[in-house]
């Protein structure tokens, strides 16, 4: 018999504790089997640096009380939206996004056992500063993040961050390189990094399919970009859409009112 899939709203009998305010421009990113974590976003045309957590076990949401300051001094990230966010096993890394008008370049974690913040931004040589950019996990040790907005101009760089380390560094990629983008997806699927859509030169919405190989060491690859061409029907270009990957399966998702 052949399994069915069905759309059912959450209402409040679901779960306890209290939701998260409406937001846009935030990250929610799993932690475990266990956790989704949310951080910062857009409310009411006001940038927020809350975490909300939900606990998918015990069907709750909650908000921990978070210690660990930055330069600032305020614990935690400043305020911002569209950011990136990936996590490794119980830590949640930040980079970037936008605050107001201004790209921000900081770099944080969040270890989610004790809910302390780290700023990480006096580490190596960080990416510059960006928002609408797109980072995965590339097992349980590196992230790679591309692209993005600096404020002036559409960005196509490629960096990975060894988790273990802490250094970040920029690759030299081979072959045609994607075009320059913000409000795309990256998302690894096995061993090739997935760039979808997005918005970038001052054209149309994107809807080019883009794969980089390379990124695991045991292939021992020259980092290279690939344009894929697939049969089927394709999605219609988008932008601030997202993707998630099951096994070889990749699921994308329109953000309407960006088109």
């Amino acid at each position: 018999m052949k399994q069915m899939h069905y759309w059912v709203q959450a209402s409040s009998s679901d779960f306890s504790g209290t939701l998260p305010q409406p937001r846009s421009g935030h990250t929610a990113v799993p932690i475990g089997k266990s956790k989704v974590v949310v951080f910062g976003g857009l409310l009411d045309k006001k940038f927020i640096s809350d975490i909300a957590v939900y606990d998918i076990e015990n069907k709750i949401w909650f908000q921990p009380e978070c210690t660990g300051n930055g330069s600032d001094g305020q614990v935690g990230p400043s305020p911002r939206a569209f950011h990136v966010a990936v996590a490794i096993d119980c830590h949640m890394f930040i980079f970037g996004g936008r605050s107001g008008s201004r790209r921000l370049g900081d770099f944080w974690v969040l270890d989610t056992d004790i809910w302390q913040w780290s700023e990480l931004t006096s580490f190596g040589d960080l990416p510059s500063p960006r928002d609408f950019s797109a980072a995965s996990a590339i097992g349980n040790q590196k992230i790679v993040m591309y692209g993005g907005w600096d404020g002036k101009k559409w960005l196509s760089d490629v960096y990975v961050l060894d988790t273990i380390s802490l250094e970040w560094m920029e690759l030299s990629v081979t072959g045609s390189l994607p075009p320059p983008r913000c409000g795309h997806t990256a998302t690894m699927v096995e061993k090739r990094l997935l760039v979808y859509g997005g918005r970038g030169g001052g054209g149309p919405i994107m809807s080019d399919l883009w794969a980089l190989k390379g990124l695991i060491e045991e292939e021992n690859e020259t980092p290279g970009w690939t344009q894929l061409k697939l049969p089927g029907q394709a999605p219609s270009p988008r932008c601030g859409h997202t993707v998630t990957s099951g096994g070889h399966y990749v699921m994308s998702f329109l953000n309407p009112s960006l088109i």
